[in-house]
């Protein structure tokens, strides 16, 4: 198992009620298995791990620190 620090963006932040928490996740798992376990839509974000933006098959092979990021919206 490798554990993950997920940090929350935007709506996101509301949503979880939190900043970040903590997640543990089978050595084998995917930026979309994170989502789905999370029950996040995987469309409507981005996703950065250790600071840099990946497509959602990325592989969570090392403990990581996981950027949701909604869409941003303003003027």
């Amino acid at each position: 198992m490798n554990r993950h620090t997920v940090l929350f963006f935007g709506p996101l932040r509301e949503q979880f009620g939190a900043i970040q928490v903590e997640l543990e996740m089978p050595n084998d798992s995917t930026v979309l298995d994170l989502c789905e376990q999370l029950k996040i839509d995987p469309t409507i974000i981005k996703v950065a791990v250790d600071g840099e933006i990946v497509p959602i098959s990325v592989n969570l092979s090392k403990d990581s620190e996981i950027a949701l990021l909604p869409p941003v919206s303003g003027g």
